[in-house]
Formats: structure tokens, C-alpha cells, sequence
């Protein structure tokens, strides 16, 4: 037997004795009693200890009493009949701790994950960001908690340690080898814990390659799971992405937008061009003192177009807000104050439209001539 099994099982060995049963029991049931106390007033000391206590009263109390009787009734039978019962009391007692323990570390660290200290520590601010963070090292605990214990347990039944790690790691290529399509979107998961590009509420746009074109996909992100992501399209839609898309795909995150932009050609009638640079000075005055445009932001108010039926004024200019609905009332505020700027200058917006200016050379009597002399 080789040492770590030896020290393993060792503390263990006393209680599959009688006297053990007994010294056993009495200490479960003093366990209890502790955890109970801690879990009522236990507040007086920290607010935690109650939560923790309650937390840990049932994996311990359900394991330890699991690995104390099944222990050593194993003990009882495989010393009345070995062939029966080939495991061994003090193995079993042993596994059953080991199981235990495990339960008990996985609850406690889900529940501290969860608390106001762990949070702020953390620190991240964005709620979505936040619980995808808490998220990620609930799961990382867990999966660690559990190879330990599995590899604790190969340990006590009797396999060398040196197996147990070439096990482990041989399991390991050859997962990664097998699953390799698995693996590439638990790693782009990982990816996405880390580098947060977007988060849960996030509305994201990513480019599809459909083997013909590029078509523009759009959703609200819903999930972000260790193998897919699912959001929900804007016909409210789930779509479950795999998560390696994200990992070659570029990912536009309007969400997290700093500013949205109004940007518009407001075309004036050729007649209008006297006023131009009234106008034009009028309505960037408006826009560096609107309390809804971001002044620190670039702003542009220019005659930038001769058009066919027109003269263009380019306005151009960044809101504070972000929000799609907040964007759409200020941008119509700003559209109508414009108009009311161009009215008060006399001026008026062209719409598409052909004068007609006949020669000046053409007699009275030509058709064209008369339309424009009863115009």
C-alpha cells in the first residue's frame, strides 16, 4: 500500500470498530448540534456563519453519517464473508468522506461565490458582466472539486498516484483529441468569460457567410453557455450559436456604444443659396448648445452638395443617450428645430423637380414659350 493511500485511510480506521460506532455517532451528533447553533446564532458573529452552516449541515451530516454506518456494516460483512463483500469497511468509509467533503466544498463555494463580499471583490459593475463571471467560476469549482474527489477516490481503492496523474492527463489529449469540435467551443466559452465582447442583455450584430453572401445577424444575448450562446433574434426568435462563431467572427456590440449618431443631407431649394451660410451657422449654433448632443463629440453643419434639384446641407452630430427610443425622440426634436430654423430664414426644402428655362432667343409663338408666359 503506498503512502498517500496509507495516510488516506489511516485517520479512518478506528470507526469500524464498535467502539468507533459509538465515538462516531456521538461526534455527528455534536456536529449537528454546532451546526445548528452556528446556523441560528450565528449571526452574532458574522453575518455569514449562518448561511455557511446551513450550507454545510446537509453534505456533512447525510455523508459523514453515510461513510460512519455503511463503513462499518462493510467492515462487519466483509469480515463475515469476504466473499461477499470484497470492498473493504474501511475503502468504503473512506469514499463515502472523500464524496462528502466534495458536496460539502462545491455547496460552500457556490454559496460564497454568491455573497456581497465575493461580489465586490470581483469587482464588476455591469450586473450581466457580474453574474457571467460568477457563473464561470461556480462551473470552473465545480468541475476542479470533482476530478479531485475522483481522483482522491482512485487513490483510495488502490491505484498509484503516478497512475492516477498519467490517467488523468492521457484522459485528457485524448478527450481533447476526440471531442475536438467540443472542445474548441468549451475553449471559445472560456474565451468569452474572459474577454467579455458582450454580455447577458447585450444586443450584438455579427456578419453570417450563408455561402453566397454576407448576410447581418442581430439578436439580444440571452445565454452564454459552455457550448453554445443563444440569443434571441429581433423577430424574438431563439437562435443557439456555438460559441467557436465568436471566436473567428467579427462581433459588433451596439450595446456598449458610446455615443449614437445623427447623420443627414437636408436638401434646400437652389433659390435658398443667399441664406445658406445663415442657416448653416444657425442650426451648429443649435447643436453645440443642445442639451441632448454630445458637444465634446465631432459636430458638422456644412453646404457640402450641389444636387440635381437641390443644395445639400450636411448635418452631423453625436446624441448623449444610447437608447434606440431616447435616440429616435431626440433625433426628431433636432429634425424639427432645423425646419423651424430654415423657415425662419425664409427658406424651404427642394423636392425632386425640372425647371424649365426656354432660350432667349425663341419667338412668342413657340409652345414653350407660351407655358412659361401663363406660368
Amino acid at each position: 500500500m503506498s503512502d498517500a493511500r496509507q495516510r488516506l485511510l489511516s485517520d479512518v480506521d478506528f470507526f469500524q470498530s464498535n467502539e468507533g460506532l459509538l465515538v462516531g455517532t456521538g461526534l455527528l451528533l455534536a456536529l449537528w448540534l454546532v451546526l445548528k447553533f452556528a446556523e441560528r446564532y450565528g449571526r452574532h458573529v458574522r453575518p455569514l456563519v449562518p448561511r455557511l452552516a446551513a450550507t454545510l449541515r446537509r453534505p456533512l451530516i447525510t455523508g459523514l453519517s453515510a461513510a460512519l454506518y455503511l463503513g462499518w456494516l462493510a467492515h462487519a460483512m466483509s469480515g463475515a464473508a469476504p466473499a461477499l463483500m470484497p470492498l473493504k469497511g474501511l475503502e468504503t468509509s473512506t469514499a463515502l468522506i472523500l464524496i462528502a467533503v466534495g458536496w460539502a466544498s462545491i455547496d460552500a463555494g457556490q454559496m460564497l461565490l454568491h455573497t456581497d463580499h465575493v461580489q465586490r471583490w470581483l469587482g464588476v459593475d455591469d450586473p450581466g458582466e457580474r453574474a457571467m463571471v460568477t457563473s464561470l467560476l461556480d462551473r470552473l469549482l465545480s468541475i476542479g472539486v470533482v476530478v479531485i474527489t475522483v481522483a482522491a477516490l482512485m487513490v483510495t481503492f488502490g491505484v498509484s498516484t503516478t497512475a492516477v496523474a498519467t490517467m488523468l492527463g492521457g484522459a485528457g489529449i485524448g478527450i481533447g483529441f476526440g471531442t475536438q469540435q467540443v472542445s474548441q467551443n468549451f475553449l471559445s466559452g472560456l474565451m468569452l468569460y474572459f474577454t467579455r465582447p458582450f454580455s447577458v442583455g447585450d444586443w450584438i450584430q455579427l456578419p453570417i457567410w450563408s455561402g453566397v453572401e454576407t448576410s447581418t445577424l442581430q439578436g439580444t444575448v440571452e445565454r452564454i453557455g459552455w457550448y453554445h450562446t443563444r440569443i434571441v433574434t429581433l423577430d424574438r426568435r431563439p437562435l443557439s450559436i456555438p460559441n467557436s462563431v465568436f471566436a473567428t467572427t467579427p462581433i459588433e456590440n451596439p450595446g456598449r456604444m458610446y455615443n449614437r449618431r445623427i447623420k443627414a443631407s437636408i436638401g434646400l431649394r437652389y433659390e435658398d443659396l443667399p441664406r445658406m451660410q445663415a442657416i448653416t451657422e444657425a442650426v451648429q449654433h443649435l447643436l453645440e448648445n443642445h442639451p441632448d448632443i454630445d458637444n465634446r463629440q465631432m459636430i458638422l453643419v456644412s453646404f457640402d452638395e450641389w444636387a440635381g434639384s437641390s443644395i445639400n446641407m450636411l448635418v452631423y452630430c453625436f446624441t448623449r443617450t444610447t437608447v434606440w427610443r431616447e435616440y429616435l425622440h431626440v433625433q426628431q426634436k433636432i429634425f424639427l428645430e432645423i425646419a423651424d430654423i430654415v423657415k425662419k430664414a425664409g427658406g424651404d426644402f427642394a423636392f425632386n423637380c425640372t425647371t424649365l428655362y426656354p432660350a432667349p432667343d425663341l419667338d412668342s409663338t413657340h409652345p414653350i414659350q407660351k407655358l412659361t408666359t401663363a406660368r
